[in-house]
C-alpha cells in the first residue's frame, strides 16, 4: 500500500502539516495552481504563519510583488524585494530567544532557510518545508505537480486521482478542507481510499501564555528540541468512518 499527500508550498506551516507528511510515502507540492486570491490582503496560509510572542501571536508574512496578476500560479509568484528576510529573523529571534532549544534550531534550521537566495515565493517555501522534513526525520518521496505534466483540463478530484494513479497510491491523505470538493465516487471507481486527518493538537510546553496549536512547527522545535516525536499524536481515518465526511457525501 502506498499513501500520497498533496499540499501547496507553505511558509513554515503548523505541526499538523508535518503529522500528515509523516503518514505519506509520496508527498507532492501542488505548485501549478493559482496563488490564492487573498494573497494581496495577506490572508493566505500559503504565505503567512503564526508565531507566539510576548505580546500574543503574530503573523510572519511573505510579501508578494504587487504587480502579480490574480491568476498567477504559485510557482510564478515573486518577491518585490528581500528586506523581509531580516524582519522575519528579528521577529523569530525576539519571540523565541528564551526557548530551551533556540540556539540549535535557529542556527541549524532557521538561518540556513532564510539564507537560501531566491526571488521565488514557491522556491523559498519549498526550501523551508523540505528542511523541516529532514529535521523532523520525515522521508517521503517528493515531487512537484508542475513537473508531472497532467492535462490542464483535469481539475480538483480528477487531478488528485491522476496523481495517485501515477505513483500507484492506494490511499490519499488530506485535511477536512477537502470536504468542499472531493468526488468520493471518482476515488472509489479508481480504487483509491480517502483518509481525513484527525488532529490531536497535543499540548507541549510553550512560551508566552496559553497553548496555541496553530503556530508554526518551529515553535515546537524551539520549545522541545529532539523530543518532538512525542507530540506527533494525530492520525488519519477512512472517510466512511467519519460522520462529517458521510454528511458531505450526501450533500453532493
Amino acid at each position: 500500500m502506498t499513501s500520497l499527500v498533496l499540499s501547496q508550498p507553505m511558509l513554515f506551516p503548523w505541526l499538523g502539516m508535518f503529522e500528515q507528511v509523516k503518514l505519506a510515502d509520496v508527498f507532492v507540492f501542488h505548485d501549478d495552481i493559482q496563488l490564492p486570491r487573498s494573497h494581496g490582503k495577506g490572508k493566505s496560509f500559503q504565505t503567512r504563519v503564526q508565531i507566539k510572542t510576548q505580546g500574543g501571536w503574530e503573523w510572519l508574512t511573505l510579501p508578494i510583488d504587487r504587480r502579480t496578476p490574480l491568476d498567477m500560479l504559485i510557482k510564478d509568484a515573486r518577491f518585490p524585494d528581500q528586506g523581509w528576510r531580516k524582519q522575519h529573523l528579528t521577529a523569530i529571534r525576539n519571540a523565541y530567544r528564551g526557548a530551551p532549544y533556540f540556539q540549535t534550531v535557529f542556527e541549524n534550521l532557521v538561518k540556513p532557510s532564510y539564507e537560501f537566495r531566491t526571488d521565488s515565493v514557491c522556491e523559498f517555501c519549498i526550501e523551508g518545508m523540505t528542511r523541516l522534513f529532514s529535521h523532523l526525520g520525515l522521508g517521503p518521496k517528493i515531487y512537484r505537480t508542475s513537473e508531472l505534466e497532467l492535462p490542464r483540463e483535469l481539475v480538483a478530484s480528477g487531478r488528485i486521482v491522476e496523481h495517485c494513479k501515477r505513483f500507484g497510491a492506494s490511499d490519499y491523505i488530506t485535511g477536512l478542507g477537502a470536504l468542499d470538493y472531493i468526488d468520493y465516487d471518482l476515488f472509489d471507481q479508481s480504487g483509491i481510499r480517502i483518509h481525513y486527518m484527525e488532529y490531536a493538537n497535543k499540548p507541549y510546553p510553550q512560551l508566552h501564555g496559553p497553548f496555541n496549536p496553530y503556530v508554526s512547527a518551529l515553535d515546537l522545535l524551539f520549545n522541545v528540541g529532539d523530543d518532538f516525536p512525542t507530540y506527533f499524536a494525530s492520525c488519519a481515518r477512512y472517510w466512511k468512518e467519519l460522520d462529517v465526511a458521510r454528511s458531505s457525501y450526501k450533500r453532493k
